[in-house]
């Protein structure tokens, strides 16, 4: 973990491989997004929409409901050095659903038949998205390669975005490292289905996105392979034209992090110090900190884990004061 001073910043980096990567896929019906995706690597699917009915041999775990993914999610994440040897990527299928189900949980959680009618007629859209993006922040991260699955839609002058509650949509969007929107390419001379095309750069007529500027624009044949090998030739692209040093995810991962938070050792610094600024006879200094944080009256031996934060900031202040 690292301490987090302006004067020794970190270094970005990047990870080669899918380790980690977010990739969305997106379009009509029947171009290959729940199958191919189903074809990537040590697959896990969470089926929010009935998807596999035509395809064997997926592990998946059964969702009909938002608690039945919040389970679900709470072992690939607190089990997740266990839970990446059995799986790399796992499929969430599809977002609009996704986002149905999560609806679903708060209104029930909060005892009403639609989100505009809790919080005494306000809503509870802030609940709402605090409960779609926790659950999305929480998996990503891990190491898992993550595939959202959405439909297509057209917005008012035509374009294709996609299909979804915005609140859903936007902490997708802007976390995938790709955005793929699939396009159909017909039936070849004997009425076979030619695979579809993914796009992966923002045209006039459909978003799409990739962070990787080396990538491809398009793939004339989508497959989980040729996905795959465009991401790892884009990164190789970037190491040879910019010369950097790609790393592992977990090299990655701990570049990215901060110093993890002791909230009994804190406490224990906190007493020290407010010791010496009592020898001091500082002590209204020592409560305006406390008071500044946790509000008039409170103290800090009041305060629980939870608060593990905010007593780090009172433990940096109360620093600054000696």
């Amino acid at each position: 973990m690292s301490v987090l001073d302006i004067f020794s910043p970190q270094i970005s980096v990047v990870a080669h491989g899918l380790e980690g990567k977010v990739i969305t896929v997106y379009g009509g019906n029947n171009l290959g997004k729940t199958k191919q995706a189903t074809r990537m690597k040590k697959p896990l699917y969470l089926p929010f929409e009935k998807g596999l009915n035509a395809i064997a041999g997926v592990p998946f775990m059964p969702i009909n409901s938002w608690a039945d993914f919040k389970k679900v999610n709470k072992q690939l994440t607190k089990q997740s050095e266990k839970a990446r040897e059995a799986y790399q990527t796992i499929i969430i299928d599809e977002v609009d659903a996704f986002a149905k189900y999560a609806t679903r949980y708060v209104c029930n959680q909060y005892g009403v038949n639609r989100i505009k009618d809790g919080n005494d007629g306000y809503g509870l859209w802030t609940e709402y998205e605090t409960e779609l993006w926790e659950e999305i922040n929480k998996l990503l991260g891990v190491g898992y390669t993550v595939v959202f699955i959405a439909h297509a839609k057209e917005d008012k002058e035509g374009k294709i975005h996609l299909k979804g509650d915005k609140r859903a949509v936007a902490p997708v969007i802007d976390n995938s490292d790709i955005v793929a929107y699939l396009h159909t390419n017909g039936v070849d001379e004997n009425g076979d289905v030619i695979k579809s095309s993914a796009y992966l750069a923002e045209t006039e007529h459909f978003f799409a996105r990739s962070r990787f500027d080396y990538i491809a624009t398009k793939i004339d044949e989508y497959t989980a392979e040729n996905l795959e090998a465009a991401i790892v030739d884009a990164i190789k692209k970037q190491e040879e034209i910019e010369g950097i040093q790609t790393v592992t995810f977990d090299e990655q991962k701990k570049v990215y992090a901060s110093e993890e938070l002791d909230f009994d050792k804190i406490m224990e610094e906190i007493d020290e110090i407010g010791n010496q600024l009592v020898e001091q006879e500082r002590v209204e200094e020592l409560v305006d900190v406390v008071e500044q944080h946790l509000g008039k009256g409170k103290k800090v031996s009041e305060c629980t884990k939870h608060q593990v934060d905010v007593v780090s900031i009172i433990l940096d202040d109360l620093k600054d004061l000696l």
